[in-house]
């Protein structure tokens, strides 16, 4: 993001917008950065500010940095948490809206870049608004058994719920899976379905496990996640017509 500050504030108002923290020490989800640099959840607008400040100086950021009040009016309009990014157009329009991080943040760079590097080039603006997928649709095998299908998964994290489509195929005779969360699918590994009961793996961002485990109820399922960030529970149900 700094660099693509530095390459093209001549031509674009770029700004970073600080909103409440998504890994706090004292947040469900921990990382080590804030650990390190002592980041607790924020309790009002003066540590807020206080903590971007902080996080700007260590990332050595010189990106123009605004801050949403802790009333979130500004994360909550443009449902930007954890992190998001937006281009917009003079014209209001949508250049780039990209899926919620960690998975959407990189390829909407590249599209930032990519529509920026075409403006400077020419001095016209990119017509068509352009929607960001961090990845591909997969292809699944047919399914077959009792759970296999698509779910609808919730997953409780930091006061509210993420998400998701948990997709079970059964292809060769082996039981796979697909987790499809903000733009972005993962393998289930370590897939495990005996009976009712079932467990997998996945990544976070490429960085962190989570195991589950879990047990189905005819069309429901309820489970929880364990890992280094604790545990976080996860239910869903059979997706109508999955």
């Amino acid at each position: 993001m700094e660099k693509i500050y530095k390459d093209f504030s001549n031509i674009a108002e770029i700004r970073l917008v600080y909103i409440n923290e998504a890994h706090a020490t004292d947040s469900n989800w921990p990382v080590g950065y804030a650990k390190e640099l002592g980041i607790t959840q924020h309790k009002n607008y003066g540590e807020r500010c206080e903590v971007a400040k902080k996080l700007l100086d260590d990332k050595k950021l010189t990106i123009p940095t605004v801050i949403d009040g802790m009333d979130n009016k500004v994360n909550k309009a443009y449902k930007a948490w954890p992190d998001r990014i937006y281009l917009v157009r003079s014209d209001g329009k949508l250049a780039v809206a990209a899926k919620r991080g960690p998975w959407g943040y990189k390829p909407a760079l590249e599209a930032a870049r990519e529509w920026l590097t075409a403006f400077k080039e020419t001095g016209k603006e990119p017509a068509a608004p352009k929607a960001i997928s961090a990845k591909p649709p997969a292809k699944h095998g047919k399914a077959s058994g009792p759970y296999v299908g698509e779910w609808e998964m919730q997953t409780e994290f930091n006061g509210g719920q993420i998400p998701a489509t948990m997709v079970l195929s059964r292809i060769g005779g082996k039981i796979t899976g697909v987790w499809k969360s903000q733009g972005m699918e993962m393998e289930m590994k370590d897939l495990t379905l005996k009976g009712d009961k079932i467990s997998f793996s996945r990544s976070i961002g490429g960085e962190a496990t989570l195991r589950f485990t879990g047990e189905f109820t005819g069309d429901k399922i309820v489970g929880k996640y364990t890992g280094d960030y604790g545990e976080l529970a996860c239910s869903g149900q059979r997706k109508a017509g999955g």
